[in-house]
């Protein structure tokens, strides 16, 4: 298989996903041939000299998106009724602001706290300087196998998770300010993933909320959204990335924007085409346990947080979504993964379009590993989002939502009976 082949058959199961989702612009498997196939039209024009790419990484590209469909296909057996139910503990007819504010206070502290960060990893210079600091930094400590504080790691995406509960509850000043303190904390992460995730998960709030899951909705709806992460993912490069080595703005934008979409396919041909190099490679699906045994005292092999280098030759270390799945459980094991993935955001996915607001919730942050797919894998370490925002959901919609201050004086009458002859007529 060739490239042009692929680019076709994405194209052609991008279409027939557009029908069987019913025109459902948020249909997993739709996004997910969606994506790809932008990705492998995108190489199959890009003015960029990479390494050449085998017939099996076509393959593997064109089965993977074929899986994830069939996973979501499956999903079409399942009897209607299941995607109905209603959990009555988060069930609520009507919710307060006390909630809201609470996790919005939390969102503020956020940002001093993130900035002092950045100003600490960041040494002196000037604004864009100590972003290209604290990044490097960053990218420093993840490589020497170290990690921020827990409370650090998790500020950007707990501030994401609320400005969508922010957002399902409703579109008010609570939730403006919660996306502003959100998209702040996301910048100064000194990274350009949060942005979209925060993006693409409250454009998929939105139209799942408006019941505008359609072209249509995403025009009016996602359109901005999308332009607006673009702006940031364009801008932020001149930011916290050193392009000092790079003639012209041209030669900057290809490097750092175009690239990020294209090479990943070459590297995962890499992985696919010497195997052999990670057959002792650590298991990276099970990253999360692996990491609790080893914070128990138990010898095992932990995955570290950035992989290895590989030159294609632009130098990269992200290989799609496919690749752990690959070193860990072989082509086989990975197909089935991907069909197993995909059932089960296809299930959220057709519950949340019966608008219930934890399913909403939860569809929507799944959006971001779906798109990410071309890029790396996000599925692997959204587990243990998934767990916290299953804590958080639990913790919102089943008690703070219910929660009022201060303390309700009963209304008092006072009854003045008057006595007097009635007239007569």
């Amino acid at each position: 298989m060739t490239c042009a082949v692929d680019a076709i058959f994405l194209a052609l199961l991008t279409i027939l996903n557009f029908i069987v989702g019913k025109r459902r612009i948020l249909y997993p498997p739709l996004i997910y041939s969606l994506v790809w196939f932008a990705a492998t039209a995108l190489f199959w024009v890009a003015p960029i000299q990479l390494n050449e790419v085998h017939a099996i990484t076509w393959w593997v590209i064109a089965l993977g998106a074929f899986a994830f469909s069939v996973g979501g296909w499956i999903t079409a057996l399942l009897p209607q009724s299941l995607f109905a139910l209603r959990m009555r503990v988060l069930s609520h007819p009507t919710a307060s602001s006390f909630g809201r504010v609470v996790l919005l206070a939390i969102c503020i502290l956020a940002v001093p706290i993130m900035l002092n960060d950045i100003l600490s990893r960041g040494g002196g210079g000037g604004f864009g300087q100590v972003f290209m600091n604290a990044r490097d930094a960053s990218v420093s400590m993840a490589g020497a196998g170290q990690s921020h504080s827990y409370i650090i790691a998790n500020l950007p995406v707990f501030s994401i998770l609320v400005a969508v509960i922010c957002l399902i509850e409703q579109r008010d000043r609570i939730f403006w300010i919660a996306l502003l303190s959100s998209l702040a904390c996301c910048v100064l992460s000194t990274g350009r993933t949060y942005v979209l995730m925060l993006f693409a998960a409250l454009a998929a709030t939105q139209m799942l909320k408006n019941r505008q899951d359609n072209v249509s909705g995403l025009l009016r709806i996602g359109l901005l959204p999308l332009l607006a992460f673009f702006v940031l993912f364009i801008g932020l490069v001149f930011v916290n990335k050193d392009v000092s080595n790079f003639e012209g703005t041209g030669a900057i934008l290809t490097n750092f924007v175009l690239a990020y979409f294209v090479v990943p396919i070459p590297a995962l041909d890499y992985v696919l085409t010497h195997s052999s190099e990670y057959t002792h490679a650590a298991h990276h699906t099970f990253a999360l346990l692996l990491n609790i045994f080893s914070a128990l005292g138990f010898s095992v092999n932990v995955p570290s947080a950035f992989d290895s280098y590989v030159f294609v030759p632009l130098p990269t270390n992200v290989y799609t979504v496919y690749k752990f799945y690959f070193t860990d459980f072989g082509l086989i094991g990975a197909l089935g993964g991907i069909i197993a993935i995909a059932f089960l955001q296809t299930v959220v996915y057709r519950r949340a379009t019966n608008n219930g607001n934890v399913s909403v919730f939860f569809c929507s942050i799944l959006v971001f590993p779906a798109i990410l797919s071309i890029f790396d894998d996000a599925y692997s370490g959204y587990l243990l989002l998934m767990i916290k925002a299953g804590i958080l959901a639990l913790v919102y919609w089943g008690a703070l939502n219910r929660m009022h201050i201060g303390m309700r004086i009963p209304h008092l009458q006072l009854r003045l009976w008057m006595t007097g002859k009635r007239n007569e007529a």
